[in-house]
């Protein structure tokens, strides 16, 4: 066989002898070493061998003896008083045989109830009493008999049983965008708990059917003990919820791409931003002739609180009043919010022509110095009264929430008051507010690179009112983004959806910024003030 056919063979087999050299294994470490063995052997003989008639059976086969040799190879020395010593072949056989049905025994121990292993481990292993694992354990003897009578029965029931790997084993996923809305807790958000592949996959196993650990197991081919750890974090932080018969359902938003999903927003997105845009957003715009009086702009440019001004008038095309706390789960870190994510279909999103997704956003992103989930905001008892938004778009750099700190702001806040002192021990204190682009320095002197507001009853007086038409059209484009977002979706996720989905087009604002640079009413922000771009500071009520 040539080198690109076996290439390309290789390439299709390799999750999955990883799957099977787990199925025989149940040791990750292990299985990497025996898959890599196998994939070696595999290729070299498809370079010497044409004409193979089933590539897949072939293939296998290669595998179940490169399993067999390399168990056989485990058993082939024993350490005797420091001495190496080879049995022979009928020895070897024999043990091959104790050892494959040891390894079956210790797999089906990790499909055992916590309670379970832990009886099983003292009992067989560590050669402990029922008196002394009862006593270790604080239960009762009779449920310790109770629960090595009950294990036996599951040990036989589960080595009769062909373990197979589902298709998260050998196809695992990848989830992006993974984010909140509403607030974080200490611990982070969904991407923090999420960061690891395999909790990705837990997740989504969860996702369309309540699956028990065992369960879940199973379909990642992994072994149940580490799905446990796992499954008890995004338990006990909100993201996955325990049902009856020991089940677990995930609790995240995960958005599912597909073709048909596609199709719808590829019809509406363009098309809805564009009408948004000349029916709303250009004459309104437009009639802003001058900066009002108690906005401080840089270099007093209209250009730049246009920019600001397309995300607030997006709002106007809500049609619904959401209530965060409808859905939000509140975290045992102070966390407050819904999690979600989308399934990466690699390269579904739309971009430019270096494939960067334009049209990605992440707030509105309010901070302030005193913040306090539950306390509604107020202008009352704060040590500095001030408040700020941000949006982060492709045009300014799209950081995201983490690197937009309160601590920043305060430090402004106290610049912009003659408080921070330019000497040794601010000196950090003014790199950030460069680097974030909230100040920008010309030889020795500094310049704020924001939006500074003095009313933010005023600012927010700004924005009309969007009119019937526009509503009807907001409503129009909601209903069809709704049924984008149901599509592929678990049926407890659909009440959730369909509340979030009501606002859908407030969604729209960054391509009704790209179409807004397309019709010249916005313009690109110079290098120098990107990094400032949509984001306004309050500083009076």
């Amino acid at each position: 066989m040539n080198k690109h056919d076996a290439d390309k063979i290789i390439g299709e087999y390799t999750q999955k002898l990883y799957g099977f050299a787990m199925s025989k294994l149940g040791d990750p470490e292990e299985a990497e070493e025996l898959s890599a063995i196998t994939i070696a052997q595999v290729y070299e003989v498809l370079l010497k061998r044409d004409n193979i008639v089933n590539v897949n059976s072939y293939i296998y086969k290669i595998a179940h003896n490169v399993w067999t040799r390399y168990i056989g190879g485990k058993l082939r020395t024993h350490s005797i008083d420091g001495t190496e010593s080879i049995p022979d072949e009928k020895d070897i056989a024999e043990e091959f045989q104790k050892s494959e049905m040891y390894g079956i025994v210790r797999r089906e121990i990790a499909y055992l109830s916590k309670i379970q292993r832990e009886i099983v481990v003292r009992h067989c292993y560590r050669q402990e009493k029922v008196k002394a694992i009862a006593a270790a354990m604080d239960i009762p003897e009779g449920t310790v008999k109770w629960h090595l009578a009950c294990t036996r029965k599951e040990l036989r029931s589960g080595m009769d049983k062909i373990r197979t790997i589902g298709n998260l084993g050998v196809n695992p996923i990848r989830l992006t965008n993974m984010g909140h809305n509403g607030h974080p807790g200490a611990m982070g958000d969904t991407s923090v708990f999420l960061a690891k592949a395999v909790t990705q996959n837990i997740a989504y196993a969860a996702y369309h059917k309540p699956m028990t650990v065992n369960e879940i197991a199973e379909e990642l081919g992994i072994n149940p003990i580490f799905v446990e750890d796992e499954v008890n974090v995004l338990e006990e932080y909100g993201f996955m919820d325990k049902l009856p018969g020991d089940k677990y359902r995930t609790n995240i938003w995960i958005s599912i791409p597909s073709e048909e999903n596609s199709s719808i927003y590829k019809e509406i997105e363009q098309k809805y931003a564009e009408i948004f845009s000349e029916k709303f957003f250009i004459p309104y715009l437009e009639s802003v002739k001058e900066i009002p009086d108690f906005l401080d702009v840089p270099d007093g440019d209209m250009n730049l609180l246009r920019w600001s001004m397309v995300p607030f008038l997006s709002h106007k095309l809500a049609t619904a009043e959401i209530d965060d706390d409808k859905y939000s789960v509140k975290r045992k870190d102070g966390g407050d919010f819904v999690a979600f994510a989308n399934l990466d279909m690699s390269g579904s999103a739309p971009g430019n022509e270096k494939g960067e997704n334009i049209y990605g956003f992440c707030g509105d992103m309010w901070r302030d110095n005193c913040y306090n989930a539950q306390v509604p905001f107020s202008w009352d008892n704060r040590p500095s009264k001030w408040r700020s938004w941000r949006l982060d778009v492709y045009w300014n750099g799209l950081s995201g929430w983490v690197d937009n700190t309160t601590e920043d702001y305060d430090k402004l806040y106290f610049f912009l008051n003659g408080q921070l002192e330019e000497n040794e021990a601010n000196v950090y204190a003014y790199k950030r507010l460069l680097d974030r682009g909230y100040l920008i320095k010309n030889g020795s002197e500094y310049k704020t690179n924001i939006i500074l507001s003095y009313s933010a009853e005023k600012w927010f007086g700004l924005f009309s009112e969007a009119n019937d038409e526009i509503k009807k059209l907001s409503k129009q484009y909601a209903e069809r983004a709704t049924e984008a977002e149901l599509l592929n979706q678990p049926e407890h996720m659909h009440e959730l959806i369909r509340y979030y989905t009501q606002n859908s087009a407030c969604s729209l604002h960054t391509r009704i910024m790209k179409c807004l640079l397309g019709k010249g009413v916005l313009k690109l922000p110079t290098e120098e003030q990107r990094r400032g771009l949509c984001t306004v500071m309050f500083l009076g009520e």
